[in-house]
C-alpha cells in the first residue's frame, strides 16, 4: 500500500513537472507572436495554377508562396517536424498518466480515448477541407489533380498527425496497454489478440483519420515509391528497427516513461520525413521529374523545398493570426 501510494505522488509530480516542461516549450516556441507583422500577400491563384511547381527544379519561393495561399500549407523544415513530434511524444505521455488516476493500469484510460478520439474527428475534417480546395474540373486531367492534392496533403500537418497516431498505437502495444478490450467486450473482447487490436486501430486511426484518402495513397504512390526509392524506406526502417536497442546501449530503458517519449518522438520524426519524401520524389517522378533530370534529383528538391523563410512566412508572419491557422494548430498545439 505505501509503495502504491508512492508510486502515485512520485506520479504526480511526474506529470506536475512535465506540464510545466510542455508549457514553457510552447511559450518559448509562441512567444514571437505577439509582436509579429502579418506579411502574407493573397493572390488570385487557384490550385490549377500550382501543377507546373511539381516539375520545377529547384521549386521556387514564389510558387511556395501560392501553395500557402491556396491551401494554408506548404514545405515543412526538419526541425519543424522534430518539434511537432517532440511535442506529440510528451503530451502523450503526460496523457498516458492519467490511467493511475482512474486505476487502469494495464488498459488504456477513458481520457487516453477521448483525446484521440477528438483528434481523429479533427483530421478526417480538415481533410475534406483540404480535398475541397482543389479545383477538381479546372481542365487538367483528374490524375494531375490528384497527384497535386498527394503533394499538398502529404506536406499538411494532417499527414503528419496520422503518421504520429501510428507511433501512437504502437507505444500502446509495447506498453502491453491492448490486452484488453478497446471498445469493449461485446466488439473486440474474446478472441482478439493485443496486435489484432493494435491492427485495426491502426486502420482506425491512420487511414480513418485522413478519410482514407492515406489508404489511396498507399496504393498509386507509397508502393511505387518503395520499388523506385527503396533506399528511403530501409535506412528509415533499419532506424526503427535498431533505436530501442540504441537506447539501452546508452543506458536508457525504452520502457520507461522517458524512452517511451523518445522512441515515439525520434520515430515519428524519422517516418514521417522518410514517407514524405518517398512521396513527393514518386510525385515529381510522375510530373516528369526522371525525364528532365538525374535519379537523385527529387529527393534533393524535397530537401531544398523546406525552407525556414516559406514556412515562417506562411504561418508565422501572421502574428496572433497563427492560433487560427489549422496546419499550425495541428503541429504544436493540439
Amino acid at each position: 500500500m505505501q509503495g502504491a501510494m508512492a508510486y502515485n505522488a512520485g506520479s504526480r509530480r511526474w506529470l506536475s513537472s512535465s506540464f510545466l516542461r510542455l508549457a514553457a516549450s510552447w511559450v518559448g516556441l509562441l512567444a514571437p507572436l505577439a509582436w509579429l507583422p502579418g506579411v502574407v500577400a493573397h493572390t488570385h491563384v487557384t490550385a490549377s495554377d500550382l501543377l507546373p511547381y511539381l516539375s520545377d527544379s529547384p521549386p521556387t519561393v514564389q510558387v511556395a508562396t501560392e501553395l500557402c495561399n491556396v491551401f494554408r500549407v506548404v514545405e515543412k523544415p526538419y526541425y519543424i517536424l522534430f518539434g511537432s513530434c517532440w511535442i506529440c511524444a510528451v503530451m502523450q505521455q503526460v496523457i498516458d498518466t492519467t490511467r493511475y488516476y482512474e486505476e487502469r493500469l494495464e488498459e488504456l484510460g477513458l481520457f487516453q480515448k477521448v483525446y484521440v478520439g477528438i483528434q481523429l474527428g479533427t483530421l478526417v475534417l480538415e481533410t475534406l477541407t483540404l480535398f475541397s480546395k482543389v479545383n477538381w474540373l479546372s481542365g487538367a486531367s483528374i490524375w494531375m489533380m490528384y497527384n497535386l492534392y498527394v503533394y499538398v496533403f502529404v506536406h499538411s500537418s494532417i499527414f503528419v498527425r496520422s503518421i504520429m497516431m501510428s507511433m501512437i498505437i504502437w507505444d500502446w502495444l509495447l506498453a502491453k496497454l491492448l490486452k484488453r478490450p478497446v471498445f469493449g467486450t461485446e466488439w473486440d473482447g474474446k478472441g482478439w489478440s493485443d496486435w489484432e487490436r493494435a491492427l485495426m486501430l491502426i486502420v482506425i486511426l491512420q487511414f480513418g483519420s485522413s478519410a482514407f484518402v492515406m489508404a489511396v495513397i498507399m496504393v498509386t504512390h507509397v508502393l511505387p515509391a518503395l520499388v523506385l526509392y527503396y533506399p528511403v524506406f530501409l535506412g528509415a526502417a533499419a532506424f526503427v528497427v535498431k533505436v530501442r536497442q540504441w537506447l539501452k546501449f546508452v543506458g536508457v530503458d525504452p520502457d520507461g516513461r522517458l524512452g517511451r517519449g523518445l522512441v515515439m518522438a525520434s520515430n515519428s520524426f524519422v517516418v514521417v520525413a522518410a514517407f514524405q519524401t518517398l512521396i513527393t520524389s514518386i510525385i515529381r517522378v510522375y510530373a516528369g521529374a526522371l525525364s528532365q533530370h538525374s535519379y537523385f534529383e527529387p529527393i534533393v528538391d524535397d530537401i531544398s523545398s523546406r525552407r525556414i523563410q516559406t514556412w515562417y512566412e506562411c504561418h508565422l508572419s501572421q502574428g496572433l493570426g497563427a492560433f487560427k491557422d489549422q496546419d499550425f494548430l495541428n503541429l504544436f498545439i493540439r
